[in-house]
């Protein structure tokens, strides 16, 4: 506190002496409103103890400063005195009885003004006498007075946790509490306070003697001051010199999402996610960060908490616990996290407590229905009949169905249904959520609950439930801050006993022929279509399977000041899982008829029960060093440096026996046996280890330049010694250019504007353990001898030179705001070199075994990204838009020389120098002959026999012969042109969300009977969107001709493998989330002591718009790592149906 010097009084006229008396007088005012208490009580409850022997009177003012919360002024005529020494022996006396013990004999006077201190020499007549006039006119008195109030934002609802501090005194201030009401005490009636609250315009108010100031905060458009996660800390986004997307707690709340993973679809450009399957009970999701950049493992590093973790967590995690979620795309932000940050990380923060809040209660709930959307239907039964018979006269052959069938068929049409729909249902979503938050001046907490159970649209009692806890505590002690963290998540499932498997597949190719039933007099049938399976048996009396999975993870993160700047950190984790599954097939009678008393086969007759076990678990230890300081005003240095450690630890066993009790699943029969599958834990344990020393430096001038350089330095136990160990370094800088002097005008007028550029290289330990090491397993049942059959021995070869996959990665961008910060662009440019990707070389198959892993392939992959967001305020309504778009492009540029083709069904996929990974490969097609005279004239494949209708191929190579020298890549999987739109408005009590999410550019494989009527004597079935097909009278059709499966032109239009007459534009247009929400009045809820009471409908995926409407567009027989250096599987596009949700849910506040 700085000390003021009274001025002596002149010998002037009067005139000129009370003008100073005067100035003295509000001198003594002024510092009188400083301090909270007045000062006569104060000076009564505050007890000082002091023990001094031969020190000078200011040092002994001095030691009373420390021990309270007085200050002590002197005039200029007191300073010999101040020197004077004197002993004072105070044993909890107050203030006057202290100071007169100080001041007797001193020649010193004082007088106590609030928790100020007078001190002036008793010989100066002039300024007693003044004071003593002063005080009797009541000039000087208590001046101070009370400002209350109450805070909100826009709409009208309290804010909590508002600081509300008296300007250059911030010692004294207060919070807003749980309605939003503040009091500050004591306060000049001339002062300003500040209200500064996250994510708001701070606001400086003058009191201006007033009593009560109510305050309506907005929110802050600034985005570059955006507080952000990064690795291992916190920046503004001003200061961020990498690409980082920050995505808030909004897009997880009140979405009826069974996890995180699907919320963050459309959220940010770039990021990629592909929801493949839709079933609740095996919910298939892929993600990428900036496209595919290695022909392994492409998924992003997951940190939750500060904890390395991975995306079955983030799964588990309940969407409403999270705060926000940061995506660190580029080496500049990501390199921190060193060897497994090549593909992006995904930060998560959880919800924390408010200091000095009271505590605040949370509850909401959402219930609703979740339609299964079936997108493709067969034709009715008698249709199906005539089609058949079509497509066998169409080459000759004989109809398959008499007139008098058809006819049948047709009699009785409104019997019959179609087997995929009957197995499907409707399933109940429900999802609650409790959560209570708070915190005293130096503790926070929080503490969740959450509850989800999604019922699967099979029918049968299958579905998820979800039990979720979550704690976050805080407590700081001086220089110490302790913060523990508890999750707790339980998962039950209840599935069909060995998986959805042919569920589907067997209820999709059945004809819907009315004498083609389930079951009858409670027998189930079987057909001469599906001979050996009934769906509806499987699921409603085939047996279960159910899993049970525990999730318990704690960490312990103590922070120590060591001095102003420099922190010391240490955290404990540990993320420990359970997952547990029985099995059990029950057998079911089959019959071909309901007239017949004994079965024809019995479904599950080998009567499996299974029991399996798993445990795994990641121990996780940090020690860092945080320093962050300013010098200068102008120079901002921040460092960290840190070491880690990261143990996981996986154990895996399995015991099934096949042929068990019937009854009772156990095996008790003499035909038990074992399954030749079993193993123990012994047999399947995985442990792998990291040790990492990483470090950040950053600086940055004025808030103009800046410049980061991190580090990592990881040994993994995945790689032999000799190669354990990985060096990953990057450099980043930024440039505000609106900072700089002759920028000041479009500042000004326009906006900020920011440059920044990254360099560095990731690395990629996503690598099979123990690949260093040759490794042998037996195999059951390789050789026989005298007639036994016996187990060999097979064996993996490692590669102890391995070492890690690495990447180069240059990023430059732009980061802007138009029109006062209302609008916010972010554009980025970024180009990435992977290499040392391991590869197995071809040998041959009389080797044994695969040859080891090498690091020899090389990829690249480039690619932009923009971000748009505008923030408009018209009146009562608010509206908040944002839009991201983004596209990347991969190719292979060195795959040894050679190229790799594999197939499945009629797809082809190849890996070649130049071409993305993964791409289609196969024959082009031209369209369909449309006359004899265009077959003579046209290339064709040797020895075919085609006729007008039938498909014609593009004669790449010019030889007159369609042949292998004619195949050509067709496309790519991958999603391009990805784009996300978020629309929010608010009116008044109403709100309304829009998300939309879609691909531009994707190209879709799809094999099997949604594209070939009647496929290969397998399917049975004509779909509705197949009827588009060639005729004379219908040239232009969309498919060739109607032909049976097995003759000359159905081996020539859809046996020619790899045709791109499966080939279908995946790009679409889905609106992912509507949800239109009101909040009653708080005059009202007040009156029943509810803070808050919202209301709302929602909708997820109601609409989708694509080009194809019999398949999801999503569909994807691909990872994320497009298929890798392995063959794939084809997509028939089968799949688990579209799920449309419709519900309601209800939001309190307490």
């Amino acid at each position: 506190m700085k000390k003021y010097i009274i001025k002596r009084l002149s010998s002037h006229d009067k005139f000129h002496q009370t003008m100073k008396i005067m100035r003295i007088t509000s001198f003594f005012l002024f510092l009188n409103v400083l301090f909270i208490h007045a000062g006569t009580s104060f000076s009564q409850e505050t007890k000082l103890t002091i023990s001094l022997h031969s020190t000078t009177i200011k040092e002994a003012c001095k030691q009373i400063e420390r021990q309270s919360s007085y200050i002590f002024v002197f005039s200029d005529n007191t300073e010999n005195a101040l020197n004077k020494k004197v002993n004072i022996e105070a044993n909890s006396l107050n203030i006057k009885e202290v100071c007169d013990d100080i001041f007797s004999m001193s020649g010193l006077s004082y007088k106590i003004l609030d928790k100020q201190v007078v001190v002036y020499a008793e010989k100066d007549k002039n300024i007693s006498k003044n004071i003593s006039r002063l005080e009797t006119k009541g000039f000087i008195q208590q001046v101070s007075i009370s400002v209350k109030g109450k805070i909100t934002d826009e709409s009208g609802d309290p804010l909590i946790g508002v600081s509300v501090v008296v300007v250059d005194n911030s010692g004294q201030g207060a919070v807003s509490d749980l309605n939003g009401n503040y009091t500050i005490n004591n306060v000049s009636p001339n002062a300003s306070l500040r209200f500064s609250y996250v994510g708001m315009k701070t606001q400086i108010i003058l009191i201006n003697g007033r009593s009560v100031i109510n305050v309506v905060l907005t929110p802050v458009a600034e985005v570059l001051n955006e507080l952000v996660v990064i690795g291992y800390g916190t920046r503004q986004r001003k200061s961020i010199t990498g690409s980082v997307d920050q995505i808030n707690s909004a897009v997880f709340e009140d979405r009826p999402v069974s996890n995180a993973i699907q919320a963050l679809q459309g959220a940010s450009a770039n990021l990629i996610i592909q929801q493949k399957n839709m079933n609740p009970n095996d919910n298939n999701l892929s993600i990428n960060i900036r496209g595919v950049s290695t022909m392994g493992n492409n998924d992003p590093l997951v940190v939750i908490d500060g904890l390395i973790s991975s995306s079955s967590t983030l799964n588990n995690l309940n969407p409403n616990d999270i705060e926000n979620i940061s995506i660190l795309k580029d080496a500049g932000s990501a390199a921190i996290y060193g060897s497994r940050s090549a593909n992006g990380v995904i930060l998560v923060t959880t919800k924390k407590g408010s200091k000095s809040q009271k505590p605040v209660v949370r509850l909401n709930g959402m219930v609703g229905y979740e339609n299964p959307d079936i997108l493709f239907q067969p034709v009715e039964g008698w249709q199906n009949a005539m089609y058949r018979n079509e497509a066998n006269m169409n080459v000759g052959s004989d109809p398959v169905f008499t007139p008098a069938q058809i006819r049948d068929l047709y009699d009785h049409r409104g019997e019959e249904y179609w087997y995929f729909n009957e197995i499907m249902k409707k399933g109940l979503q429900q999802n609650y959520n409790f959560n209570v938050s708070g915190g005293s001046d130096n503790t926070t907490y929080m503490i969740s609950a959450g509850y989800l159970n999604q019922e699967s649209n099979f029918v049968g009692d299958f579905g998820v439930e979800r039990y979720n806890l979550r704690s976050n505590m805080s407590v700081e002690y001086g220089k110490f801050k302790l913060t523990s963290l508890m999750a707790y998540v339980r998962k039950n499932e209840r599935t069909i006993a060995g998986g959805t498997g042919n569920v589907i597949i067997n209820s999709t190719r059945i004809p819907p022929y009315y004498y083609y039933k389930f079951q009858q007099d409670g027998k189930y049938l079987i057909n001469d279509v599906i001979g050996d399976d009934n769906t509806m048996a499987k699921l409603l009396e085939g047996g279960n399977e159910n899993k049970d999975e525990d999730n318990f993870i704690e960490s312990l993160n103590l922070d120590y000041k060591i001095i102003e700047g420099l922190t010391a950190k240490g955290l404990v984790g540990l993320d420990l899982t359970q997952h547990h599954r029985f099995r059990r097939d029950k057998k079911v009678p089959l019959y071909s008829s309901a007239d017949l008393e004994t079965p024809v086969l019995y479904m599950n007759s080998n009567t499996l029960t299974e029991d399996y076990n798993q445990k795994r678990h990641t121990l996780s230890t940090q020690f860092m060093l945080d320093f962050d300081r300013t010098f200068n005003k102008l120079h901002h240095v921040t460092g960290l440096l840190g070491v880690s450690n990261e143990s996981y630890t996986l154990k895996a066993s399995r015991i099934a026996w096949e042929y068990t009790d019937e009854d009772l699943g156990l095996p008790t029969t003499d035909e038990s046996k074992q399954n030749i599958d079993n193993y123990n834990s012994n047999a399947n344990t995985d442990q792998t280890s990291i040790t990492s020393l990483f470090g950040r430096v950053g600086y940055d001038f004025g808030d103009k330049y800046y410049g980061d350089f991190s580090f990592r330095y990881d040994g993994s136990s995945k790689f032999a010694k000799e190669h354990r160990w990985g060096f990953f370094p990057s450099f980043s800088a930024a440039w505000r250019i609106t900072e700089e002097s002759f920028m000041e005008n479009y500042k000004t007028q326009i906006g900020d504007l920011k440059l920044r550029s990254s360099y560095g290289i990731l690395g990629n330990q996503n690598v099979d353990n123990y690949s260093y090491q040759t490794v042998y397993q037996m195999y059951s049942n390789t050789y026989v001898f005298n007639n036994q059959s016996l187990p060999g021995t097979g064996y993996t070869v490692g590669n102890p030179l391995l070492t890690w996959e690495k990447s180069a990665n240059f990023n430059v961008g732009i980061d802007a705001t138009f029109f006062k910060n209302n609008l916010f662009v972010s554009l980025d440019y970024f180009n990435k070199r992977t290499w040392d990707i391991l590869l197995s070389r071809e040998v041959s198959s009389v080797y044994g075994s695969s040859a080891a892993k090498e690091n020899l392939g090389e990829m690249q992959n480039r690619g932009w990204e923009a971000t748009i967001t505008y923030k408009l305020k018209s009146g009562d309504f608010n509206h908040n838009i944002s839009l991201n778009i983004s596209d990347s492009k991969n190719k292979v540029t060195n795959f040894g020389g050679n190229e790799r083709i594999d197939q499945s069904d009629q797809l082809y996929k190849i890996i070649r120098e130049g071409e993305a990974l993964g791409s289609y490969f196969g024959y082009k097609t031209d369209g369909v002959f449309q006359s004899y005279e265009e077959i003579a004239n046209s290339a064709l494949p040797i020895g075919a026999s085609v006729q007008p209708g039938d498909v014609k191929y593009v004669d790449s190579y010019i030889d007159g012969v369609i042949d292998e020298k004619d195949r050509v890549v067709l496309g790519n999987a991958f999603p391009r042109m990805t784009y996300g739109l978020t629309y929010d408005v608010t009116y008044k009590g109403f709100d309304l969300g829009l998300l939309i999410q879609g691909v531009g550019k994707r190209d879709m494989y799809v094999r099997g009977e949604l594209i070939e009527p009647f496929h290969s004597n397998y399917s049975y079935c004509i779909y509705r969107h197949q009827l588009d097909f060639w005729t004379p009278t219908n040239p232009n059709a969309r498919w060739p001709r109607l032909v049976a499966p097995g003759s000359a032109s159905s081996a020539n239009n859809w046996g020619k493998a790899g045709s791109d007459i499966y080939l279908l534009d995946g790009a679409y247009l889905r609106v992912k989330n509507i949800q239109l929400g009101y909040t009653l009045p708080k005059a009202m809820t007040s009156k029943i002591g509810v803070q808050k009471l919202r209301l709302n409908v929602n909708a997820q995926n109601p609409i989708t718009l694509s080009k194809n409407s019999f398949i999801d567009p999503e569909s994807s027989e691909f990872g994320n790592n497009m298929g890798g250096i392995g063959g794939v599987g084809a997509n028939s596009a089968r799949n688990y149906p579209t799920l449309i949700y419709y519900g309601l849910g209800i939001d309190v506040e307490f």
